[in-house]
């Protein structure tokens, strides 16, 4: 595993506004939004489908500085294995490559997260080859699961934001599916989840610009309905 030159961002309790943008649209042509706004929480709960956790709609505590601002992913932890997830979601087969350029093809994600109780959280991501080998976590690896890299040492119990460079991180693979691991008991809150061609966070852009990538979720949501 090859040490990421990407920092990470942290910013903790921030509470300035941000942009809106329409429900569900990809703000950048070269992003694709996993969680942000209700609809595409809605949208990913039922491909949720293993794990002992339990996943909702969260609109009291969300990460305000995106381009939504009103919704977040809850994962309620009640014990087994701490975690929702799906290592295959239909029709994930996002590219992670060097020099990203076609619809499916990405090089970095954005993510938002924090935690209450316990001593860490954990996002998970599934691809090929290594399977589950794609992780980051911060505070304590409380389960264990390595590869894991470590964001922050602190547990979030305020909001953390971190933009990651996933090609620098784990090289090449293809993503398929995620998995959202509080780690232990209590509640973990995920937000302002996209991946993303360049460096820059799109969700801060304001760029209100349907793609092809769009067409992919909206595709999904059709074939499972």
């Amino acid at each position: 595993m090859r040490a990421s030159r990407l920092r990470s961002l942290l910013i903790a309790g921030a509470v300035t506004a941000g942009l809106v943008v329409g429900v569900g649209s990809v703000v950048a042509a070269e992003s694709f939004i996993i969680v942000d706004d209700e609809a595409s929480i809605d949208d990913l709960i039922p491909f949720l489908t293993n794990g002992n956790a339990a996943p909702m709609v969260e609109k009291d505590d969300v990460w305000v500085e995106d381009a939504d601002g009103k919704a977040a992913l809850r994962i309620d932890s009640t014990g087994g294995d701490f975690q929702k997830f799906n290592p295959n979601i239909p029709e994930w087969q996002f590219e992670i490559v060097d020099a990203p350029s076609g619809d499916m093809e990405f090089r970095y994600i954005t993510f938002a997260w924090k935690k209450s109780g316990g001593t860490g959280i954990q996002l998970q991501l599934h691809g090929h080859p290594e399977g589950w080998g794609h992780r980051y976590h911060a505070g304590a690896n409380a389960q264990g699961w390595n590869p894991s890299i470590e964001v922050s040492p602190d547990l979030a119990e305020d909001w953390q934001l971190h933009t990651r460079d996933l090609f620098d991180d784990w090289g090449e693979f293809i993503l398929t599916g995620v998995a959202f691991s509080p780690s232990s008991l209590d509640f973990a809150i995920y937000d302002h989840i996209v991946l993303h061609q360049d460096e820059e966070d799109p969700l801060f852009l304001g760029v209100d610009a349907k793609s092809k990538t769009a067409a992919v979720w909206a595709d999904i949501k059709q074939e499972t309905r």
